[in-house]
């Protein structure tokens, strides 16, 4: 009889080993599939991130990645502490700002700060469509930016230099006092949510603008979350090279260039995320040009083998509508 239950012990402990070695080996999965109540130790963090059903990353605060109008990659997010402080990060299309609009007055119309990464359309556009429609009953303390010479936009992108024009007009009806130019290591605290600049523009001659972009670092509630905006390649090992493993390191990552021809693979492992955001539609994320999956020039499928390698349990993506992570 001893013999029978030291078995059976054994027989316990086999399976019991064998559905922990599935559980940690599992693959990506979307936001949509139900992955149980999972527990995941970042490293180099030291946040235990509980993601699933039910599970309350931010404790009361909210990262929301807003969906786009009409089938266009763009990026829209916002960041709620639970106190009710707001943070934006670029706002999408000026097609966007209606949806923007109705987001932040349904959280109390008051925004904190205001965070761009590059002036391109589909990041800046629906600001600055806000920042002229005063009927839209939205304040804003603060905005935060990394600008270059006008005279730099005209010589790398002239066709679209104008949007810079007009952005830098509109700004120009907020106090002076709200408005920042940002640098490298700047840091910055509202309510539960800090943050901080990682790089100055790279004003490169090669995919100027996106290139441009400012990484920005937040937490909330001690998960962090690392904004690239639209950095491709260049941008990405010059970042790369001149940041430290800590800084990059994050629990949440926003894919640059909306997950094609952004950041290499390397950048991607070393920030090591547990989630990722994708602000890209459904042709983007499945690379369809018109004929099915695969059949676009864009790099997403490659980047979402890079993003299951490297270990990223949850892929948030706007094609699903807008995502919600509380």
């Amino acid at each position: 009889m001893k013999k029978l239950n030291i078995w059976k012990r054994i027989a316990a402990y086999l399976l019991f080993m064998n559905l922990f070695i599935g559980a940690i080996s599992t693959g990506p999965f979307s936001a949509g599939q139900k992955e149980g109540n999972l527990s995941v130790k970042h490293m180099g963090i030291g946040t235990s991130l509980k993601i699933g059903p039910g599970a309350k990353l931010f404790d009361g605060g909210s990262l929301s990645l807003l969906a786009d109008y009409d089938k266009r990659q763009m990026l829209s997010m916002v960041l709620q502490d639970k106190d009710g402080t707001l943070v934006v990060i670029d706002g999408g299309w000026d097609i966007d700002a209606d949806h923007l609009s109705e987001v932040i007055q349904s959280k109390g119309g008051h925004v904190s700060a205001w965070f761009i990464t590059h002036p391109h359309s589909d990041h800046a556009g629906a600001l600055l469509t806000i920042l002229n429609d005063s009927s839209r009953k939205i304040t804003i303390d603060h905005v935060y930016y990394g600008l270059a010479d006008q005279a730099w936009y005209e010589k790398v992108e002239s066709s679209r230099s104008s949007l810079v024009t007009d952005l830098r007009n509109a700004l120009g009806k907020l106090p002076k006092e709200s408005l920042h130019t940002v640098h490298k290591g700047d840091e910055f605290q509202f309510g539960g949510i800090t943050g901080k600049v990682l790089n100055d523009p790279y004003l490169l001659d090669v995919t100027s603008v996106n290139n441009s972009s400012i990484a920005y670092k937040f937490f909330l509630n001690g998960v962090s979350i690392l904004v690239l905006g639209d950095m491709g390649p260049e941008a990405g090992a010059l970042l790369y090279e001149q940041t430290s493993v800590k800084d990059l390191k994050s629990d949440i990552v926003q894919m640059s260039h909306h997950g094609q021809y952004g950041v290499s693979r390397e950048v991607y492992a070393a920030i090591n995320p547990t989630i990722a955001l994708w602000p890209c539609p459904l042709w983007l994320w499945n690379n369809d040009g018109g004929s099915g999956i695969g059949s676009g020039d864009w790099k997403t499928l490659e980047t979402r083998e890079w993003m299951k390698n490297i270990g990223v349990k949850i892929n948030y993506c706007i094609k699903d509508g807008d995502q919600i992570i509380h």
